[in-house]
């Protein structure tokens, strides 16, 4: 190809990506002024655009979508959930959290998403203690939408994201993923896979939290540890008094306790008069806890020292 002809190609390739920004500049401002409207009839026309080429214009459906938060927003945020850009994962997934937990999306990780080149920041609150009452019935497409991105999202944030919607929303439906995010080897998706797994309750997730008992991270390790008691793990009695006897992290020891502690059984009652009168406050209220389940009525004194 002759430099005369290079030219000409590069000139009309050129004029072709201008011709396609303006485009979709076009497209996105579409996007917003249908969003405008905050009315489930502009929904059908903000669809069309789940699989825009350009991922601005994605973007800005998505956040229209969320903003509409009516009933009719959760099947196209559910396609969202799909899409291959971790910022629109992220909305879609706060977004359909905020339909079931209205003002959510003031609190969770949209909040403070931003964007720094190419790349999005943002970060969770310091608090998970929310969750929707038992009542609440959250549709399993919705479940299964959240749980894909626990185990498989676009990036550690989307998935940890993910992880914390589907503990607040309490997805039954999510487990499964949940089980496989613990195998991320990001902390902050597991952490957030173990407390997710706390307020769903699903007992027959606890053999799968086994390995996480002697996770290096402690953070990890201690919220494994009391996930491993609230779901009631009686085979893993064996690791977690491994636990107590090996560690020398007091946090980590109290965890251990405390979960031993709501898996009462007679093989226990030595361990738990051992810490009765440890030195450690929490220590002897975990040993004290799990005498109290025993109900041995030649404890009970002993018991009602200690909670006095």
């Amino acid at each position: 190809m002759s430099p005369i002809m290079r030219s000409t190609v590069c000139l009309v390739l050129a004029t072709l990506a201008l011709a396609g920004q303006d485009d979709a500049k076009q497209r996105a401002k579409a996007v917003r002024e249908y969003g405008k409207n905050a009315s489930s009839d502009a929904i059908p026309k903000l669809e069309t655009y789940l699989a825009d080429p350009d991922v601005d214009v994605r973007r800005e459906a998505v956040k229209a979508i969320v903003d509409i938060g009516t009933q009719r927003s959760l099947d196209p945020l559910v396609k969202f959930c799909s899409d291959n850009d971790p910022e629109i994962q992220i909305r879609a997934v706060d977004g359909l959290v905020n339909f079931y937990l209205p003002g959510y999306i003031k609190t969770g990780m949209t909040a403070s998403l931003r964007r720094v080149g190419t790349s999005i920041k943002s970060k969770f609150t310091d608090t998970n203690d929310q969750v929707v009452d038992a009542y609440v019935e959250v549709r399993p497409e919705v479940q299964q939408a959240i749980g894909r991105v626990a185990r498989g999202g676009a990036s550690v944030d989307a998935r940890a994201n993910a992880a914390r919607a589907a503990g607040i929303l309490r997805a039954k439906g999510a487990v499964p993923d949940l089980e496989e995010a613990l195998r991320s080897k990001d902390s902050e998706v597991i952490y957030e896979s173990l407390v997710a797994l706390q307020k769903i309750r699903d007992e027959s997730a606890g053999p799968n939290i086994a390995f996480l008992l002697h996770d290096l991270d402690e953070k990890v390790q201690t919220t494994a540890l009391e996930t491993t008691g609230l779901l009631r793990n009686q085979s893993a009695v064996a690791d977690l008094r491994d636990v107590l006897d090996k560690s020398k992290k007091m946090p980590v020891k109290r965890a251990a306790l405390t979960a031993l502690a709501q898996l009462p059984g007679e093989q226990l009652h030595g361990v738990y008069m051992a810490y009765l009168d440890n030195k450690d406050e929490g220590l002897r209220e975990a040993a004290a806890e799990g005498l109290g389940r025993l109900k041995n009525s030649a404890d009970r004194a002993k018991v009602e020292r200690v909670r006095r």
